[in-house]
């Protein structure tokens, strides 16, 4: 007995080991005994009198692992199942979006004005110079358009200008008289209106009315007024005022028309050298979007620039029914937005 004491004293560990093992040896075959009697081969007990539960245990760790692996099987499929649809939403909502992308803007068409060029001569004036270049009307897909074109137009000019009032049956304002320049277009002392025979200052009218077509055509009166680049630039600020009173119209810069050979004088500033480096000045603020050149002289004038004498009483301006074929040209360039 001392013996068993000084051995429990001693190894505490083991003989904790030892009734630990006894208890579950115990309790195992307390489980056989309840689970297993009618089928249990008791001779297997002898050698094997413990490990029973040991193996249940193994048993089921097997199982679990086989249950970890189903699992990991269905995960993947459910995570392949989960990207397929994902794929499958993705691609209808790119498709979806697509559908419901805004048409591209429409591409906006810039107008080209083109010179032709020419050996200049040489000119002793303090007004003009030879330009050495004729401007051409820019080129542009224009539509051609009806009179109610001009119901929200407006003319700027002089004496020519008139003549298109008078003759043409455009349903559009006029404000131009006799003797009009670019320098007094817009003076408080006003212009007359075809429609009214009065005086209106323009600086009142263009800030009241909008116009969806300004034409000007001025530079005959001022031949011998300033030189050339003193008058682009009055041109030009008239301009930028006209555009910022109007800025949605559509304005279009008319070439004053050439004189006759007997009206042309090269020793005044009254001659169609002058009057077409004017022109080609004016030309040069033509932009192409907003801002067209128009020359209306090739059909008027003969092979040398000259106004044809059956076209006119005075060399300077029209016959009635060629104000008609003015107006024709213009219908032939409208710029209409939206449709280029």
């Amino acid at each position: 007995m001392k013996q068993w004491k000084k051995i429990i004293r001693d190894c505490p560990y083991l003989v904790v080991l030892l009734i630990t093992w006894l208890f579950m040896t115990a309790g195992g075959i307390a489980l056989m005994i309840y689970r297993d009697y009618n089928s249990y081969r008791w001779e297997t007990f002898w050698t094997n009198p413990f490990f029973t539960v040991i193996m249940e245990e193994e048993k089921s760790t097997v199982r679990n692992s086989y249950n970890v692996k189903s699992i990991g099987e269905n995960i993947n499929k459910i995570a392949h199942a989960i990207k397929s649809e994902t794929e499958s939403a993705m691609a209808a909502v790119m498709e979806n979006s697509m559908d419901d992308e805004p048409e591209p803007a429409e591409e906006i068409i810039i107008g080209q004005t083109h010179f032709t060029t020419y050996t200049p001569v040489e000119i002793d004036s303090i007004y003009y110079s030879d330009a050495g270049k004729v401007a051409l009307t820019t080129d542009y897909p224009y539509t051609t358009v009806g009179e109610d074109y001009f119901d929200d137009a407006v003319f700027f000019g002089d004496s020519r200008t008139l003549g298109i009032s008078d003759y043409s049956g455009l349903n559009a304002d006029f404000y131009c008289e006799n003797g009009m320049t670019v320098f007094k277009l817009l003076d408080e002392k006003g212009v007359k209106s075809q429609e009214t025979d009065d005086k209106v200052n323009l600086n009142q009218v263009l800030q009241e009315k909008k116009y969806g077509k300004i034409y000007i055509m001025l530079g005959m009166n001022e031949l011998g007024y300033g030189n050339t680049e003193f008058f682009l630039n009055q041109y030009d600020s008239v301009l930028q005022q006209l555009r910022q009173w109007q800025p949605d119209a559509v304005i279009f810069l008319q070439a004053n028309l050439h004189v006759s050979r007997q009206k042309d004088n090269p020793a005044t500033e009254f001659n169609n050298i002058n009057i077409n480096d004017k022109n080609a000045a004016i030309a040069t603020l033509a932009n192409g979007t907003d801002v067209f050149y128009l020359d209306i002289n090739p059909l008027f004038t003969d092979n040398e620039g000259y106004l044809n004498d059956d076209l006119t009483f005075d060399g300077v301006h029209l016959y009635a029914n060629g104000y008609i074929v003015w107006k024709n040209f213009l219908m032939e360039h409208g710029v209409v937005r939206g449709e280029n």
